[in-house]
């Protein structure tokens, strides 16, 4: 599968997040709705994506008891996203949880197929230095990357989010997973995400999907700057 685009909508409402859609029509992209759009106008969003042809990536990364992440997960398979994030610190119970939630919302439901559980382990915005000093935890990013994913393929959690400087470690270990990768910036540029590079590099490296937001619409051109992207992954010429 060639490396895909995802399109954040760091939105506040609707109209904005419409508009934004819009900008993209056409183009071979999916867009990801998160926890600043999603209480706000979250639902009408996603059908709105959906209408246009396009594929939803909803990211509130679900983390608590494992009742509550089930009927979480199973409320938006019913809304038909196309993948969804729950943060594996929640441990085995709560993944197994949000597995048995989607599977019988979509045999309940009687959808044609179920959306892919992404994993979160952790954030792009973390380095070594914010998990030793912030969350007493010694290991490097890159240790708790390959033990969080280890538990959650474990629980047959076959999607995962990662850095890009995490890809090539975790399609060594799961050949077979899908990775969404954040932290892609077509070109330098500052802001809280600590783990960048070009969408160029990712996708060489085997991302399956890439995460960008700012870059787009902040640009003057939000289509050119998302057309030189999917040309840089090889979607377009």
């Amino acid at each position: 599968m060639a490396t895909k685009l995802i399109a954040v909508l760091d939105m506040n409402d609707f109209q904005e997040a419409k508009k934004a859609v819009d900008l993209l029509a056409g183009l071979d992209v999916l867009f990801k709705v998160g926890s600043t759009l999603y209480p706000a106008d979250g639902k009408q969003t996603i059908e709105y994506i959906k209408k246009k042809g396009a594929g939803v990536f909803l990211d509130l990364k679900f983390f608590d008891i494992p009742n509550q992440v089930k009927g979480s997960c199973a409320a938006v398979t019913r809304l038909g996203v196309d993948m969804f994030t729950i943060h594996l610190l929640g441990g085995k119970e709560m993944i197994r949880s949000a597995v048995e939630g989607v599977y019988d919302a979509v045999n309940s439901s009687g959808l044609e197929k179920a959306p892919l559980i992404l994993g979160v382990t952790v954030l792009t915005s973390m380095n070594d230095e914010i998990l030793k000093n912030d969350l007493c935890i010694e290991k490097p990013v890159a240790e708790m990357v390959s033990h969080l994913a280890e538990i959650g393929y474990g629980e047959g959690i076959r999607g995962f989010v990662c850095s890009p400087h995490e890809i090539e470690l975790m399609k060594k270990k799961f050949p077979d997973v899908k990775l969404v990768t954040p932290g892609i910036r077509p070109s330098a540029g500052g802001d809280d995400q600590k783990r960048v590079m070009t969408p160029a590099r990712a996708a060489e490296l085997g991302a399956d999907y890439i995460v960008v937001g700012r870059p787009i619409f902040d640009a003057e051109d939000p289509r050119a700057v998302a057309e030189k992207i999917l040309s840089e992954i090889g979607v377009i010429e």
